[in-house]
C-alpha cells in the first residue's frame, strides 16, 4: 500500500525502538507483539511509529555504531515467523525479561538461523532480493570475513578468504530480515501508521561501508582514519565529545556526484517512510578532531556539502522525506539550509520546561517535530525527579495557567507537547507510561551497560498508558 502520510498533517507518534518490543527471546523483534503493538496504535489512532536504526549493531550495542549502513541485524528477525514461513517445526525455550542481554540474544537466535538456513530454498523473491541489494555482496563479504577473524576490527584481519556458503548464509539472513521487515512495514501503512526510520550522519570506521568505499573517508594508506568526528565544548560537556566515526572526504564524494549517499538514502526510503538524520549541523559545518590528538576539543569547524548534497539527493529522490535533527548552538547557515528544502526540524520540550515563561508557543515554526525527549534524554519522570519538589510544583502551576490539567504532571507534559502547534509530535513509550530514568535508552557520552538494554517485558504494561494517550491524541486534534 502507499504511504499516504504528509509532513504537514497535524499528527501523532510513538517512539519505540523495535529491540524494546517484549519479543519472546530476550529482546524485541519482528513477531507477534511487533504487530500487536500496530493494532494499539491504530485503536488509538496514534500514526507515526519512530523506531531506531535496525543496522547491525556493533561497538557498545548502539544502534548508531554499527557494521552497516544498508543491512538489517539479524538480531530483529523473528524465530517463530521465520520457521512457520519454512513450514518447519520447532520448540524453544522463551525468554521474558526486561533488560536486553544482547549475547544471549545473539547465541540463541544464530543458533536457530543455523538451522532455519539448512531447510532454506532458494526461489524467485530471493533472486530478485539479491539482484536490488546492491550493497549485499559488499556487506556479505565483510560479515563473514569480520566472523572468521573472531569479529575483530578490519584492520587486524588476519584471515583474507571465506567459502561460498559463509556467503549464502549471510544473504539468507538479510533475506529473512527484509521480508520480515517489509511484510510488518506493510501491515502498518495498512492501518494508517507510518514508520519513521531513524539513521546516523557518520559510519562506524569497522563497517563494510567504510571498508569498500576507503577514498571516500579520511583515511591514511593503511586505512586508520586520519580525521575523526565529534562535537566541542558546549553546555552539556566541557571537553566536548570525541565520536572517533572517520569523516566524509566531501570533495571526493562531490567528485563522485554524492552516489554513496544517493544510494544510502535510496534504500533507505524503501525501508521507512520518513527518515530522521541525526546531526543535520554536520552538513554545513562539521567538528574535525586530528585522529592523533584524542580531544575533543582541540578539533576546528570546516564547511560541509551544504546545498550541493541536497540538490544533488532531490534531483535523484524527488519523493525523500527527512526529519533532521538541528538541535544545540547553531549559526543561522544550518537553519537557512534546512528551510531551502522545508526539511522539518526538532523540537525537545525537555529543555524548554523549567522556565517562568512557558507558553503555548503559538506562533512556534509548524514546520517542527515536538518530542519531550528522545533517546538520548532523560525520561520525562527521571527529568522531574531531578528537578525537585519546588521544580515540580512550579512546573505544575505554569501548566495548569496554560489549561493543562492532568492529575499525574508527566501527563500534563505528554499533554502540552501534543497541545504545540508543531505538525508532528512523538512522545517515547517510557513517557506515555511514566516510567523513571531505569527506562532511559541512552546516555550520551557514556558506553556499555545500561545502554540500550530497556525492553517492555510484556504489551499488557502499555494498555492503560495507550488509552490515556489516545485520550490526548483527540483532545489536540492530532
Amino acid at each position: 500500500m502507499e504511504n499516504k502520510q504528509i509532513l504537514t498533517e497535524r499528527t501523532s507518534g510513538i517512539l519505540l525502538g523495535i529491540n524494546s518490543l517484549p519479543g519472546t527471546f530476550g529482546i524485541g523483534d519482528f513477531g507477534d507483539d511487533a504487530y500487536h503493538f500496530v493494532d494499539k496504535m491504530e485503536a488509538a489512532k496514534v500514526k507515526l511509529w519512530q523506531i531506531l536504526p535496525l543496522n547491525p549493531v556493533g561497538y557498545g550495542n548502539s544502534p548508531y555504531q554499527t557494521y552497516s549502513a544498508f543491512a538489517g541485524d539479524e538480531i530483529y528477525i523473528s524465530i517463530e515467523t521465520l520457521y512457520a514461513y519454512l513450514k518447519v517445526e520447532f520448540d524453544s525455550e522463551k525468554v521474558i525479561t526486561d533488560r536486553i542481554d544482547y549475547e544471549q540474544v545473539r547465541n540463541i537466535k544464530n543458533a536457530h538461523l543455523r538451522n532455519a538456513y539448512t531447510h532454506f530454498v532458494k526461489d524467485e523473491a530471493y533472486d530478485s532480493f539479491v539482484k536490488e541489494a546492491f550493497w549485499l555482496e559488499d556487506y556479505v563479504k565483510f560479515m563473514s570475513l569480520k566472523k572468521q577473524n573472531n569479529m575483530q576490527s578490519w584492520l587486524d584481519w588476519t584471515v583474507h578468504d571465506v567459502n561460498e556458503d559463509d556467503l549464502d548464509f549471510e544473504r539468507f539472513i538479510q533475506y529473512i530480515f527484509f521480508i520480515q521487515w517489509q511484510d510488518l512495514k506493510a501491515y502498518a501503512n495498512d492501518r494508517n501508521v507510518s514508520i519513521v526510520g531513524d539513521i546516523p550522519i557518520y559510519l562506524g570506521h569497522d563497517s563494510a561501508d567504510v571498508y569498500f568505499n576507503r577514498d571516500q573517508f579520511y583515511l591514511d594508506q593503511d586505512g586508520r582514519p586520519t580525521l575523526v568526528a565529534g562535537v566541542p565544548p558546549d553546555f552539556f560537556s566541557t571537553e566536548g565529545q570525541l565520536w572517533g566515526n572517520p569523516l566524509y572526504n566531501w570533495e571526493q564524494m562531490e567528485a563522485d556526484h554524492y552516489q554513496f549517499w544517493i544510494n544510502r538514502m535510496l534504500w533507505n526510503q524503501k525501508m521507512y517512510d520518513v527518515i530522521r538524520i541525526d546531526h543535520f549541523r554536520a552538513f554545513d559545518t562539521y567538528w574535525a578532531i586530528d585522529a592523533a590528538s584524542n580531544q575533543a576539543k582541540l578539533g576546528e569547524w570546516v564547511i560541509g556539502p551544504r546545498n550541493a548534497l541536497f540538490d544533488a539527493l532531490y534531483a535523484a529522490l524527488p519523493d525523500l522525506k527527512i526529519v533532521v535533527e538541528d538541535l544545540g548552538d547553531l549559526r543561522p547557515e544550518v537553519l537557512e539550509l534546512r528551510d531551502d528544502y522545508n526539511l522539518m526540524g526538532m523540537k525537545i520540550v525537555e529543555f524548554s520546561l523549567n522556565k517562568w515563561d512557558l507558553k503555548n508557543d503559538v506562533n512556534l515554526n509548524k514546520n517542527l517535530l515536538a518530542y519531550t525527549g528522545t533517546h538520548d534524554n532523560q525520561t520525562i519522570v527521571g527529568w522531574l525527579e531531578e528537578l525537585g519538589k519546588k521544580g515540580a510544583r512550579k512546573l505544575r502551576w505554569n501548566l495548569r495557567r496554560l489549561g493543562y490539567k492532568n492529575k499525574d504532571l508527566y501527563q500534563r507534559i505528554n499533554h502540552y507537547t501534543l497541545g504545540l502547534p508543531c505538525n508532528w509530535a512523538i512522545i517515547p513509550m517510557q513517557d506515555i507510561m511514566g516510567l523513571d530514568n531505569r527506562a532511559r535508552i541512552n546516555t550520551p557520552s557514556t558506553i556499555g551497560s545500561p545502554n540500550w538494554e530497556w525492553k517492555l517485558e510484556t504489551l499488557n504494561s502499555i494498555e492503560a498508558g495507550m488509552e490515556y494517550f489516545g485520550t490526548l491524541v483527540k483532545a489536540t486534534n492530532r
